[in-house]
């Protein structure tokens, strides 16, 4: 697609897109046929109870094991050459008070989905009012798991394609699953096999299982891979690792009413020259306060200097900034706002191979250097609106760690309100997820691996009131690994949420090892120090 450069702004043309028609349903899922439309698309209507669908068959001994290629889009240029970057967040963690007593507490864990015969699971959740969801890949895309809060397992697991036609009756996964706070509604997503396909599930209702659910299918310019979405008011904002950095805007409030979408916007980003992996990530909407009206959708990626062809300048993280206009295309913009300056940090770890992080036997595992991983969370506070986030830093020699920052905004220009790397001893970590409850405490999960520590999880997290910078909630062990994995296909990612009810509980759940195989936990945790507010949402109110 063509792209023109205007002081620093994309104009993208909107996407011919191929709308699903109805394919043979079961008795027990009954559909309203999509139709296409040349200037809209139609959702397929999907009536059905997921408990009633077939279950998708579990993983055996001797059955095929699939490993998923890393999509690299380029070939990365090789980095400039230059001294070992010093992490000087790290000493700043270390010379931090630790605290006595522990106040970021696990209330409880259990298992999520076990090893489904692909390397990596792609494991991702997310909380509503009374339901947890998990989705992974497994050898035929996408299972989904619907629990209760207390972990009891009520529906699955399920091939999410069971609620596609035609083209996504046949998914791939790469999955993600969002709840809609403001619409108190889910999204669920994979791609399909063929044809560079989205495949777009809205429930209809807040009842994932027995609610119905509208099937959207959107076309792609390339294949779409490492899709990563954020909720907005005005859009679902989708980003992807395509020939070039690619975000799309898909038409929200239509998909949450079940009628014909605008077709969605399309944009790119120049891709960074040290990745062959280039995608963005877009903010996610948590609590019930929304952005200020008309704010535009929030994307941002990690900008290493040395690895990206600027020896020497400031290392950064860029914000961009997606204004859409279903009604007319052509006023819809895309453009980088503001690059906020951060303490260096090291994106080039093992010469950017993508086995690097050691176990105590087999391959090193992959530690996703490129990303600002999933999600990328925006509060609105009224007196100031907050994005919390973090990536894998290199602090010494090919040793793996978590940088996390909080930006801010009030009136002006995003900026710096805080920063930090966690990397308390040479143990590994990677692979993190974070979030900010409503009172402004941060929960940080994450994977730990060593050439003596096998890949498990861990959590860590700070208070408001804490020093600036610094992580001092003890480090916990949520699940510890037994055995190293088998694959150097890890994550790809892991997903840390907040309790829309109480605004204070953090659920979380990623990929560990108790055996050569993976598996997956899921956990639920809150801090002390959280009060927990009156959340409204559409249809029921916790006072």
């Amino acid at each position: 697609m063509a792209r023109a450069a205007r002081s620093g702004m994309w104009r993208g043309a909107r996407l011919g897109l191929v709308v699903a028609t109805a394919g043979a349903l079961m008795p027990s899922a009954p559909a309203l046929a999509a139709q296409e439309d040349s200037a809209r698309v139609l959702p397929t209507i999907r009536s059905v109870d997921l408990r009633t669908l077939p279950k998708a068959r579990d993983w055996q001994p001797g059955d095929p094991i699939k490993e998923i290629p890393r999509r690299v889009t380029r070939p990365p240029a090789p980095p400039l050459p230059s001294p070992p970057q010093v992490d000087p967040l790290v000493a700043l963690q270390a010379k931090a008070p630790k605290r006595a007593v522990q106040t970021f507490n696990l209330i409880t864990d259990f298992p999520g989905g076990g090893f489904s015969g692909v390397q990596p699971p792609d494991t991702v959740g997310d909380v509503g009012p009374n339901h947890y969801i998990q989705l992974i890949n497994f050898g035929s895309g996408t299972q989904i798991r619907v629990y209760d809060k207390n972990g009891v397992l009520l529906s699955g697991p399920t091939p999410l394609d069971s609620l596609g036609t035609a083209q996504c009756a046949s998914g791939l996964g790469d999955p993600i699953v969002l709840y809609d706070q403001l619409a108190d509604r889910w999204l669920l997503t994979e791609f399909a096999t063929s044809g560079n396909r989205f495949c777009v599930y809205v429930s209809q209702t807040p009842d994932p299982i027995s609610g119905g659910w509208f099937a959207y299918n959107f076309q792609a310019t390339n294949f779409p891979d490492y899709p990563k979405y954020g909720v907005w008011p005005d859009a679902f904002y989708v980003t992807t690792n395509e020939n070039t950095p690619a975000i799309y805007a898909f038409d929200r409030n239509s998909m949450l009413a079940g009628t014909a979408a605008a077709l969605p916007q399309r944009f790119t980003a120049p891709p960074l020259s040290g990745f062959g992996f280039n995608t963005l990530t877009p903010a996610d909407l948590d609590g019930a306060t929304p952005p200020p009206a008309g704010a535009p959708g929030i994307l941002m990626r990690h900008n290493d200097s040395e690895s990206h062809g600027n020896p020497g300048g400031p290392d950064t993280v860029e914000i961009w900034e997606f204004h859409v206009d279903f009604a007319t295309p052509a006023n819809s913009t895309f453009a980088n706002v503001t690059n906020v300056q951060v303490s260096e940090f090291d994106s080039n770890t093992c010469n950017f191979s993508f086995s690097c992080v050691p176990q105590p036997s087999g391959p090193p595992l992959d530690p996703l250097r490129e990303v600002i991983m999933h999600r990328l969370q925006y509060r609105n506070f009224g007196t100031h609106r907050t994005l919390v986030g973090n990536f894998m830093t290199d602090v010494g020699v090919d040793q793996h760690e978590v940088r996390w920052f909080e930006l801010r905004q009030t009136t002006g220009p995003w900026g710096l309100f805080q920063e930090g790397t966690y990397g308390p001893d040479l143990t590994h970590r990677w692979m993190g997820a974070i979030a900010m409850d409503g009172t402004g405490n941060i929960g940080l999960a994450y994977n730990v691996s060593s050439t003596s520590v096998f890949p498990g999880l861990r959590f860590t997290g700070r208070v408001f009131s804490d020093p600036t910078g610094t992580m001092p909630e003890p480090e916990t062990v949520i699940e510890p690994g037994t055995a190293s994995n088998s694959s150097s296909r890890y994550g790809d990612y892991a997903a840390m949420s907040i309790d829309p009810v109480d605004d204070c509980t953090f659920w979380f759940t990623g990929e560990y090892n108790p055996a050569t195989q993976w598996s997956t936990r899921i956990a639920k945790l809150i801090f002390a120090e959280c009060v927990p507010v009156p959340v409204h949402l559409q249809g029921f109110s916790v006072e």
